[in-house]
């Protein structure tokens, strides 16, 4: 997976949508509110326009609640209440918040309805962060007039107590430390993740996916398989297929098969196949077929290449265990009883009628 770089973690954070107000709540009380809130509004629409759209929504919070407070910074605002202007934004931006929240279900309905994953999981990253966000100003401007009400001491005058702007500093970089971080740990195990193509039947790729959730979505997408038949002198080498396995668990197949994976070449995906099992790319190897394979678990490209083998030296190098090899008699005899996957089923009378038929032919014929 390609690493993205520091401008692609920014415009993928939801939760730098709250640098504006961060940003805000230092200019507070130090510059004129004009002043102030004509910057946080520029900030909040250079992201708006910026960021990608799925991951806008606080921004566009942002906006609306600075540009709300720049209108009242020319028309209601006096030297009087400056001192009280941040709390009268954070309240502003706590209802957007709000509002936004509200607004939630629908927006995820409209993305279920467009089939839009990837914007409906931008949309869950946002809302997490808009949660935490609500719920951390809430209890800020719960405590502030908590203590504005009690009248506790030395509780007057606003903003002129350092303690207000810095708490709400710390709600605001609390939030935005606490998402940065999730998304680093994500971002971490994203990349060790397979990622699968998403193709078409003739093999035209449109996407792709990652495994983990490919799995859980059964056949919803069609990825490429490469699968090898070993041959060795006319009997075919199976193996019970792991445990672990999507397709067929247990049942007896060719040990070599492998997802491709996404901007993989189909060459390196069979060699690879190989050498995970038996730490040998020097095998011969031959295209046989392209066909699709679905059923209710998953839905297949499946690439079958041969590996036909007539040197005892080479087969022996190979130090295959767990399986052995196959004659055409005994595959014949075992068929349709549940002993082979379904995919090897539906391969062996291909080869039964290729690569089996041209060995029998030849194993005939006199030696020169």
């Amino acid at each position: 997976m390609e690493k993205f770089t520091f401008i692609q973690k920014i415009t993928r954070n939801p939760a730098f949508g709250l640098i504006p107000m961060l940003i805000f709540s230092f200019l507070a009380g130090i510059v004129t509110m004009y002043t102030a809130v004509g910057v946080a509004l520029l900030l909040s629409l250079a992201g708006f326009l910026w960021v990608e759209k799925p991951v806008r929504l606080i921004y566009q919070l942002s906006l609306i609640t600075f540009l709300i407070a720049f209108i009242l910074s020319l028309f209601h605002f006096t030297p009087e209440t400056l001192m009280n202007s941040f709390l009268i934004v954070e309240i502003i931006f706590l209802l957007s918040l709000i509002v936004a929240r509200f607004r939630r279900s629908r927006m995820v309905s409209r993305l279920v309805k467009r089939e839009n994953v990837i914007s409906r999981n931008y949309l869950e990253e946002t809302m997490r962060v808009v949660f935490q966000t609500q719920y951390g100003l809430l209890i800020h401007l719960l405590l502030v007039m908590g203590v504005l009400l009690l009248g506790a001491p030395g509780s007057s005058g606003g903003l002129h107590q350092p303690w207000i702007l810095i708490t709400a500093q710390a709600v605001l970089l609390v939030v935005i430390l606490l998402e940065s971080g999730r998304l680093h740990l994500l971002t971490r195990k994203l990349y060790k993740e397979e990622w699968l193509p998403v193709v078409t039947e003739s093999g035209e790729v449109t996407g792709k996916v990652a495994k983990s959730i490919t799995k859980d979505l059964k056949n919803r997408f069609m990825h490429p398989v490469v699968r090898v038949a070993l041959i060795y002198r006319g009997k075919i080498y199976l193996r019970e297929r792991e445990a672990s396995r999507l397709l067929n668990p247990g049942l007896l197949d060719y040990p070599f098969e492998k997802y491709m994976q996404y901007e993989h070449d189909i060459d390196d995906s069979v060699h690879n196949s190989i050498s995970r099992e038996c730490g040998n790319k020097q095998i011969p190897l031959r295209f046989l077929l392209k066909y699709t394979f679905e059923n209710d678990v998953t839905k297949r490209l499946i690439f079958l290449y041969v590996a036909d083998i007539k040197d005892e030296e080479l087969f022996n190098s190979l130090h295959l265990s767990g399986g052995k090899l196959w004659t055409e008699a005994q595959i014949e005899d075992n068929m349709g009883t549940g002993l082979f996957s379904e995919c090897f089923e539906l391969e062996f009378e291909y080869l039964k009628n290729t690569v089996l038929l041209a060995y029998r032919y030849y194993s005939k014929m006199p030696d020169e």
